[in-house]
């Protein structure tokens, strides 16, 4: 093929991509996502700088991970409403010497459209166990800035009698959903280190 051929061929292979709606244009990134859409995920995106204090990514896992099923991991993502097909990733940090405390963990789910991610949203926050409070006097739900964004503030039991600090939302197609610890503000730092 003469050189001068390659940069037309490449044009045309990338307007016949996005005329069949396989790429998408980020107008704020300037960058394409074959995925959905909108924007793709990759355990690459998983914080490991700038975390709150005493936090460190212990792993990583995708749907190449051996021995893990990412379907099982967000099904609490599933529910009344179908959310269409998923791609998900989980950073997995420890806050605590070993033994001594649970993990945390951020999960980040790309989905078709920002509709289909607020009905995971909508599906995760519908779970039975989320129908009464952590603990009497305390409501399990409540709200928080996160990179901009509204975010629900889940209030979850915890080792102790303590409370955990859960922050989900969604940026466009993308739902994140940070299981921080029992320190709200670490909980927020850690959510707010997705830059999502």
């Amino acid at each position: 093929m003469k050189p001068k051929l390659a940069p037309y061929l490449l044009i045309a292979a990338c307007a016949l991509l996005a005329a069949s709606g396989c790429i998408a244009q980020d107008n704020n990134k300037g960058a394409s996502f074959a995925l959905y859409g909108t924007g793709d995920i990759s355990v690459s995106m998983m914080p490991a700088r700038n975390l709150p204090e005493g936090f460190s990514l212990l792993a990583t896992q995708d749907a190449s991970t051996k021995g893990v099923n990412m379907t099982e991991d967000i099904s609490k993502f599933y529910g009344a409403q179908d959310i269409g097909p998923a791609k998900a990733v989980i950073g997995i940090y420890q806050w605590a010497p070993m033994g001594q405390g649970y993990d945390s963990k951020i999960t980040m789910i790309s989905l078709k459209d920002a509709s289909h991610a607020q009905v995971a949203i909508d599906n995760y926050k519908a779970q039975s166990r989320f129908q009464q409070p952590p603990y009497k006097g305390i409501s399990r739900f409540s709200s928080a800035i996160i990179n901009g964004h509204n975010s629900t503030e889940i209030r979850d039991s915890a080792r102790q009698n303590s409370l955990r600090f859960l922050y989900l939302w969604n940026h466009e197609n993308i739902v994140v959903l940070v299981d921080g610890n029992n320190d709200r503000s670490k909980s927020i730092e850690l959510a707010s280190a997705t830059g999502l």
